[in-house]
């Protein structure tokens, strides 16, 4: 057995590794077009700005600067579906501190996944005390390819892991060790900043909800326990009832989505298939990884049963029992609901990995937990432990170092690179074929920078005028 002083160790230096690799990768990095919303709103910038230049063939920086406030940011939220909110106005806070590069509005979402492993180290010494298995969890966590590759994408998904972990924190601290409101009040704070940084955060938060008012039932309706839930209450309340037009907007966004996808056929059992198949890489049974065949995922799926019915069987006492159906829970509780999502949609716009961001941290946990419940055991002998342990850890790393030697980074939009060479040249006017080209653009520049946009419609280039002559350069951009 490893001694506890020598754990701590191991597991600090495990958290300090993971860091790093959150810090170190990408080795590149090109954005996307929700990304581009992102950036966007973070700057007061909306789908219909470009419309207050419809009239106009130059605009000035200092125009497009005008934009850039917290109101705007509120109104750019509001009008995308009222999603992110608490994400876009803290990038926007962000990137007015530490500039507009791509790698200053990427480095947010790494210093999340940051706060969010050490949030993630600190639930695993609640549940795990000093067992070395704190290091595994980590190790799973952070070699997890949704977790990696939310810590450098410029949307709220890693922000919103960050506080449902955090939320978890006090929401076991509640549960298991003593009922103080405070602890409550946290829950409720994290979950709020958690759901208003991303929606679908809500599948974790409806967990913990549950398990309060079976496990707590009468003691939540204390004074003390109400009044530290009233507030983070009225915060999502308040929040909801100003946001009313972005959820309609939301509402339409379906319905677009279900009215194309109309004409597509819709199959219960592929919602199942992918569903055992996300939710077995979830849980690091990563074989799907390397091709989606019927045998993979099954043989996934059942790994990932027969690890909990293992650890079931390895647990000596009930509340070993109670925390291990509350992990997996938790982590089986984003698949879950995205599958009921789908369902209920008719389509498959649902099924996609990054979704399941919110749920990951657990999952990891819960395999950690359910190998730690099966190594301490009398019920297995030492090479089932051995295999246990191989099986969904080895793997796992594999597929990451696989996956960190990937050099595919196509262009889907040259505006980061275009900015680049502005700032690098000291250009002070641009010919765009399209204002929306010149908002992205503006947003990707130092605050303050002084440049003239010229529209110039007919053209399918970047114009960069310097010393007497133009440069055009090609322009990339996909929705």
């Amino acid at each position: 057995m490893i001694s506890s002083g020598l754990s701590k160790k191991i597991n600090i230096i495990c958290l300090l590794l993971a860091m790093a690799v959150v810090l170190i990768l990408p080795r590149n990095k090109e954005v996307w077009y929700d990304e581009t919303v992102s950036i966007l709103c973070s700057k007061g910038i909306s789908h219909d700005t470009h419309t207050l230049f419809a009239n106009d063939t130059l605009v000035s920086s200092t125009r497009l600067e005008q934009l850039n406030n917290l109101s705007n940011v509120y109104k750019a939220t509001i009008l995308d579906n009222g999603n992110s909110f608490v994400y876009n106005v803290k990038l926007h806070y962000f990137t007015l501190l530490f500039g507009n590069t791509i790698g200053v509005y990427m480095l947010f979402s790494k210093l999340c996944a940051i706060v969010a492993l050490l949030a993630f180290s600190w639930l695993c010494r609640l549940v795990l005390k000093d067992s070395i298995f704190t290091a595994v969890a980590i190790a799973l966590l952070a070699t997890d390819l949704t977790f990696l590759g939310m810590s450098h994408e410029i949307r709220a998904y890693e922000l919103g892991a960050c506080f449902v972990t955090l939320a978890a924190v006090f929401f076991y601290k509640f549960m298991y060790e003593q009922e103080k409101p405070a602890y409550l009040f946290l829950l409720g704070m994290f979950s709020v900043g958690a759901v208003l940084s991303h929606f679908l955060s809500v599948y974790v938060i409806l967990v913990f909800l549950g398990y309060l008012v079976a496990g707590k039932k009468a003691g939540l309706l204390k004074p003390k326990n109400l009044a530290a839930m009233a507030v983070p209450v009225l915060l999502a309340a308040v929040y909801f009832y100003g946001a009313y037009m972005g959820l309609k907007y939301m509402s339409e966004q379906n319905h677009k989505f279900h009215d194309k996808a109309a004409a597509l056929p819709f199959s219960t059992m592929h919602v199942l298939y992918r569903s055992m198949a996300m939710g077995a890489m979830d849980f690091k049974a990563v074989f799907t990884a390397f091709g989606e065949k019927m045998i993979a995922v099954i043989f996934s799926f059942l790994l990932v049963v027969g690890l909990y019915l293992m650890a079931w069987r390895s647990a000596a006492q009930k509340d070993e029992k109670k925390r291990l159906n509350l992990l997996f829970l938790l982590g089986i509780s984003g698949t879950a609901f995205l599958a009921l999502l789908c369902f209920k949609s008719g389509h498959y716009t649902a099924m996609y990995n990054r979704y399941h961001s919110f749920c990951v941290p657990f999952a990891s946990l819960a395999v950690a937990y359910a190998l730690y419940l099966i190594a301490k055991s009398g019920y297995t002998n030492k090479l089932v432990k051995a295999c246990a342990i191989v099986v969904f850890l080895v793997p796992s790393v594999a597929l990451f170092f696989i996956a960190a030697r990937s050099k595919n980074f196509a262009v889907e939009y040259s505006h980061t690179h275009i900015a680049v060479q502005i700032v690098h040249e000291n250009i002070s006017k641009i010919e765009i074929p399209d204002w929306d080209d010149a908002l992205l653009l503006h947003a990707l520049l130092p605050t303050g920078y002084k440049i003239d946009y010229v529209l110039n419609a007919a053209s399918p280039y970047f114009a960069l005028y310097k010393n007497g002559a133009v440069e055009k350069v090609p322009l990339e951009r996909k929705k």
